[in-house]
């Protein structure tokens, strides 16, 4: 039976006379052609529809008229819009209002879904064109389908005509059982309505597709708007009219039913209705913080009360004792301010034109204080007159995080109507211990609590179950032997468990935490303290250097003295001199504002002991200073051929002779002359030089690339290969030394320790090495009769590319000797001895015309061959 009504509702809509306007769904008619082609027929004589006129390719043209039953899925859509409105409105651009309402009934003129089995209403009015399915039971058992005639009779077979028309569906369906049960006997009987009649009625004025309409006798005024596409922007939707035989029978406020869900007036059509949208009236800007901000229309008299209403209220963020209203006179636009938290401001009237606007109420805390930094609960508390710090941090196990610095915190205090601000310090563990303390301060109303943390690695601290992780920056330590790289020593690898724990030249990462918390949290108050300062009033910094943990510049608190400066920083370090240290104050020297910086030198243990107290003011700037010759970790390391060899630690101004001594003095087996000392300062010249020289090659080749010389005796790629060995070349640090005048009190050979020096004294070692351009690099047993020039021939000789004007020895201490401008060495210069070296360097001449890459060659070889004559 649904079936039968839905496919006859789709030959409804392809009609071809002036009833259609919407096209039939694919599915309906699919569905209807899926039928017997004599039921289709049948159908179609019965409703008197031409099957040619149905197209399925393309549909049925839209004609004049349009029938508009019960849209099912517009009238959902519309009330997903009435319930998605605050968002969408809230979101939009105050500046750019939405008119209320207009969107709920927008749509397109739809395919419509006809609802045939949708419950009838008992009031529901009959009339010509409905149906009702009566079905009989009992002694006889028949179902008819009888329709209203146009006389308004309905005719029951075998017992004749009754009055239909004008009477409710209830009243119907009554009357139809008493006459079966009056001329039936034994026989009962069951009625539903069937299909519904179709009427015409008219939807002018403003709405998007205005025009005659059949539809069904269920259709409401909300419905048919929806059918037509809804109201135009400059149609009014609080007077929308139902004229009927020419007069107004009702006048619709769709306001009431989006606004309050009264659907009282939102009455059934009738046959031969007018629904008429009239053009809009007065309309009215409420922007701001509302629940939703819109353009509204006005009806009769409205406050600004009823308005507020109307748009969901005002936000809790809304300013309400100073609303803006704007209003277009003759005079031009009167501005008017409304405090809406008194009745006479909710009953101002508003009217139409006005543009009304509710400001955001300030954000600015008031009535609290609040606490930041290492605290477990960080924000605003309520504040009370006569709290302290104690009050608001009230313990320490608690309220702070185990991190927390209990030595030094802030208070900020704003001060005057610009919120200049002014900074006090306190220690933290006396406010909270000693309630009495002047730690314990009085807070004022919007103070806020600085906390700073200590940087302790909680996340280790904490947990009892696992150590922390730790790389170790050994490398493999199994074998027994290895080189050191820097004297060249052979060591044998005593022990492979010593810890390294120690983190001589590193920031510890509890002093990085500490640093990076401070930095965070101080400056924002610096940069307040910079920004508020004037002519005649400097910023309150001071600044701190020197042997102090954490130097730099902190606010200088108003009751803060040179003590609290101290321990803002962190305390000092152990290399602080406490019997002097400087302050550096700015004067002023003139009426015109030009100052000089004065130094003051004082007592760093008067002052902190308080017999001498240094007051403080704006821009000072306090150095402390350094004990007189104090330096940390001095170690010296004693490599080879001495009685007891190992780290030793030194004091500034021991020598090579004393540490020397202290090790026992050398064995037997010992060359002093081949001594060793490698110093970590001279290693870092050398790296800085092999960089230099390393960029000034590249950019010699970048250029002889760019030229393409053809004399060029040799290709870029062949000159960047030695720039790579110059960039791998390890810096040596090699100090020329001679131990042996040291050791005689020789105050010019026996020089000074330095941090991190380490020296190698060898065992004797016959040897004279050859190296570089000869035709067999060698090392030879040393033999005082031989000159160079016959270890050169027991080489086999020189090279063609050699360079023989160059030739020179480096010595077993480091030193070098050259030629007395003669070919060979002559016989008479100072001989040859043990662990000397050789060295025959390249003719840069034959490689390239660059001057940058003699240099360079002649510093690899130099590199490579002490590296080479130390480890030999």
């Amino acid at each position: 039976m649904y079936l039968k009504r839905l496919l006859t509702a789709a030959l409804c809509t392809v009609m071809t006379t002036s009833v259609l306007a919407f096209t039939p769904t694919a599915a309906q008619i699919s569905q209807f052609q899926s039928l017997p082609k004599a039921q289709q027929e049948a159908l179609a004589k019965q409703y008197g529809i031409d099957l040619n006129a149905i197209d399925v390719s393309s549909g049925v043209q839209e004609s004049a008229t349009q029938q508009a039953p019960m849209v099912q899925s517009t009238m959902k859509a519309a009330s997903e819009e009435v319930g998605g409105e605050d968002e969408t409105q809230n979101k939009a651009d105050a500046k750019i209002l939405k008119k209320f309402g207009y969107d709920v009934l927008k749509g397109d003129a739809q395919g419509f879904t006809v609802v045939d089995n949708l419950p009838v209403p008992l009031d529901y009015q009959m009339g010509p064109g409905d149906s009702v399915s009566v079905q009989t039971f009992g002694k006889t058992s028949a179902s008819y389908e009888l329709t209203i005639d146009r006389d308004g009779r309905l005719n029951i077979p075998d017992l004749g005509p009754i009055s239909a028309a004008g009477q409710t569906f209830a009243q119907l369906s009554d009357q139809i059982s008493r006459v079966f049960k009056q001329k039936v006997i034994g026989v009962d009987v069951s009625i539903a309505m069937g299909s519904m009649r179709t009427m015409q009625v008219y939807i002018v004025g403003e709405v998007q597709q205005p025009g005659s309409f059949n539809v069904n006798a269920l259709t409401t005024i909300t419905q048919a708007l929806v059918a037509t596409g809804g109201v135009k922007e400059t149609g009014s939707l609080r007077h929308i009219q139902l004229k009927r035989k020419g007069k107004v029978v009702r006048e619709f406020d769709l306001y009431e039913l989006l606004l309050k869900g009264d659907t009282a007036n939102d009455v059934r059509l009738s046959a031969g209705d007018t629904l008429f949208v009239p053009t809009l009236r007065s309309t009215i800007e409420l922007a701001g913080e509302v629940q939703r901000p819109a353009i509204y229309e006005l009806k009769n008299t409205t406050s600004l009360d009823q308005l507020l209403e109307i748009s969901g209220g005002a936000t809790p963020q809304a300013y309400l004792s100073k609303v803006s209203v704007r209003r277009a006179t003759a005079e031009g636009v009167k501005q008017f301010t409304v405090d809406l938290t008194k009745a006479q401001g909710r009953r101002f009237e508003v009217r139409g034109g006005d543009q009304v606007q509710l400001f955001k109420a300030s954000s600015s805390l008031r009535g609290a204080v609040a606490v930041r930094g290492d605290v477990i609960r960080q924000g605003a508390m309520a504040y009370q007159k006569g709290m302290r710090i104690s009050d608001v941090i009230g313990s320490i196990d608690d309220d702070l995080k185990p991190s927390a610095d209990l030595t030094y915190a802030l208070l900020v205090r704003e001060y005057n109507q610009d919120k200049d601000i002014e900074v006090y310090q306190f220690n933290l563990s006396n406010a909270l211990q000693y309630q009495d303390s002047r730690d314990n301060l009085l807070l004022q109303e919007r103070d806020q609590i600085f906390v700073f943390s200590n940087g302790l690695d909680m996340a280790y601290w904490d947990s009892y179950t696992k150590p922390r992780e730790k790389v170790s920056s050994h490398s493999d330590l199994s074998d027994k032997e290895y080189v050191d790289t820097e004297t060249g020593a052979l060591i044998q690898q005593v022990s492979t468990t010593e810890l390294d724990t120690a983190q001589v030249d590193d920031i510890s990462s509890l002093a990085r935490n500490r640093q990076a918390n401070r930095e965070a949290l101080l400056q924002p108050i610096i940069e307040r303290l910079l920004e508020q300062a004037s002519l005649g009033a400097p910023a309150a910094l001071v600044e701190i250097s020197g042997a102090v943990k954490f130097p730099g510049t902190y606010p200088l608190a108003k009751n803060g003295d040179l003590p609290s400066l101290i321990a803002a920083a962190g305390g000092l370090t152990e290399e602080a001199y406490l019997r002097s240290a400087e302050l550096t104050r700015r004067e002023k020297v003139s009426n015109y504002g030009r100052t000089v910086n004065q130094q003051i030198g004082f007592s760093l243990q008067d002052a902190l002991s308080g017999k001498y107290p240094i007051a403080l003011r704006a821009q000072d700037n306090i150095m402390i200073r350094t004990q007189p010759g104090y330096q940390k970790d001095l170690v010296v390391e004693l490599q080879g051929e001495v009685v007891f060899p190992g780290k030793y630690s030194f004091q500034r101004g021991e020598t090579l002779k004393d540490v020397i001594e202290r090790a026992g003095g050398f064995t037997s087996f010992a060359y002093p002359e081949g001594a060793v000392l490698s110093r970590e300062r001279l290693k870092r010249q050398e790296k800085e030089r092999i960089d230099f020289l390393t960029a000034q090659l590249k950019q010699e080749i970048s250029a002889m690339s760019l030229r393409r010389e053809n004399t060029s005796a040799s290709t870029p790629e062949q000159a960047l290969a030695i720039v790579n060995q110059l960039d791998q070349a390890e810096p040596v640090g090699r100090l020329v030394i001679d131990v042996k005048q040291a050791m005689t009190g020789n105050k010019q050979a026996n020089v000074l320790l330095e941090k991190g020096d380490k020296l190698f004294i060898p065992a004797l070692n016959p040897v004279v090495s050859v190296v570089g351009e000869v035709q067999f690099a060698s090392h030879h047993t040393y033999d005082s009769n031989l000159a160079v020039d016959d270890y050169l021939e027991a080489a086999g000789g020189l090279k063609r590319q050699a360079d023989s004007e160059r030739v020179y020895v480096i010595k077993a201490n480091g030193s070098v000797e050259l030629p007395n401008n003669s070919f060979w060495f002559s016989r008479h210069d100072k001989a040859l001895a043990p662990g000397d070296t050789i060295i025959v360097p390249i003719n840069t001449d034959y490689m390239d015309s660059l001057s940058t890459l003699s240099t360079a060659t002649q510093i690899l070889y130099q590199l490579g061959v002490a590296w080479s004559a130390v480890k030999d």
